[in-house]
């Protein structure tokens, strides 16, 4: 009886541990109220471990070999751009851990997965939901939410269209990450068009597999298509070339468009610079956006900052198409300057210096991986950082980087 009572007290007391290791991260303290989410790629792959699925096309496109390292020590991909980091796998868990604590310290509220499903055309879309999911289940343990920009143009009939929409219903809308809106606290959806369905009576047959009504914003002007399935609709990124009018047709549809809305999300992104012709893609983009080396990112954030009163929300664009030029992720070129800007905006009590920490301990764990030691004192590093504890969070990461 004695050994009974024993091990019952070890046991809630172990209970108790895991309780209190189990409470939510602190959210971040941001002067400005308007939710920020970050439109996220979950394309990439890489050979390295612990993934091992070889490098994908989108750092590859049809003639880029990141195989080919210069003498920079930079490998050959598929961008004008070089991620801080190098190019990587979607689904490695390190990367994961950087890109949501960089997010985090930024004030971002939570990441769009531009989402392709589990059925479709394209050839990947079984990793692509891999990688999604990896990112999924790693979002709440950082604070932050998640929602999809569902990606219909891929879907080769309803059937496979309504099929994702079973699978957000059955895997994604019940986790407590997931972004939900309005008083009726809707689950959000963005579809990055439509372009296969463009009649409401389709949308009807989709969103009936929700399971409950949704949040459904379409791109500007399209709402229609959708019918009355849609709440809204979401900015993004376009400009006539002859013109330049990029910020000019971001505000003249917050000026004449958006009041007619009910919901919008607006969008904010550093340019457009993409790299399809030189990667032999053959799809060429007719505009180009200058990044203007930061300001084009301050214009469009200013002009959210203005209509804020119009604006549900604000999307990024995005964290990592480098593809297309349009990344909030450092890079090589950027460094941290745009998530700086990012930082000014939400209003964090955080600056670049506490970025870079997040920066050194992706390194420092590239460095030390098979040391379980030295992973043991990352791992405390990063719930530092996580809790926002940057401050100690450096002085233990300089100790650990001691020679």
């Amino acid at each position: 009886m004695r050994i009974s009572l024993h091990w019952l007290v070890v046991f809630a007391a172990s209970l108790l541990a895991a309780t209190a290791r189990a409470e939510p991260p602190p959210a971040v303290a941001k002067t400005n109220p308007l939710p920020v989410y970050m439109h996220y790629m979950p394309w990439f792959d890489a050979p390295a471990a612990p993934v091992g699925d070889g490098w994908g096309h989108h750092w590859t496109m049809r003639n880029r070999d990141p195989n080919v390292i210069d003498s920079n020590g930079r490998r050959q991909i598929a961008s004008h751009y070089y991620p801080k980091i190098g190019p990587y796998a979607s689904s490695d868990p390190h990367v994961i851990e950087y890109h949501l604590l960089l997010m985090k310290l930024a004030g971002v509220d939570g990441v769009l997965i531009n989402w392709y499903g589990e059925q479709g055309t394209n050839g990947d879309v079984a990793q692509l939901l891999k990688n999604s999911n990896a990112i999924v289940e790693r979002v709440g343990k950082y604070g932050l939410k998640f929602a999809v920009v569902f990606e219909d143009r891929f879907a080769a009939n309803l059937g496979q269209a309504q099929a994702n929409m079973r699978y957000l219903r059955e895997h994604y809308f019940q986790r407590p990450e997931y972004i939900r809106y309005g008083k009726q606290q809707r689950p959000l959806v963005l579809v990055f068009g439509p372009i296969t369905f463009q009649k409401p009576a389709e949308w009807d047959a989709i969103v009936a597999e929700a399971g409950e009504p949704l949040t459904l914003l379409t791109l500007p002007y399209e709402s229609a298509e959708a019918g009355a399935n849609a709440s809204g609709e979401f900015q993004w990124i376009w400009e006539d070339e002859t013109k330049d009018n990029a910020i000019e047709v971001l505000a003249d549809f917050l000026k004449n468009r958006a009041p007619q809305l009910k919901t919008v999300c607006g969008v904010a992104y550093p340019g457009f610079n993409d790299y399809y012709e030189e990667g032999g893609d053959g799809a060429v983009v007719p505009f180009e956006i200058a990044h203007d080396d930061g300001q084009t990112l301050a214009r469009t954030l200013e002009l959210a900052n203005k209509h804020r009163d119009e604006l549900a929300m604000l999307q990024l664009a995005t964290w990592n198409d480098f593809g297309e030029g349009t990344m909030f992720e450092p890079t090589a070129e950027t460094g941290f300057d745009y998530l700086a800007q990012v930082q000014k905006f939400t209003g964090v009590p955080h600056n670049e210096a506490d970025l870079e920490i997040a920066y050194r301990l992706y390194e420092a764990r590239q460095r030390h991986a098979g040391d379980a030691a030295k992973t043991e004192s990352l791992d405390r590093v990063a719930k530092l950082l996580n809790a926002l504890k940057t401050s100690e969070a450096r002085v233990l990461l300089d100790e650990i980087e001691t020679p």
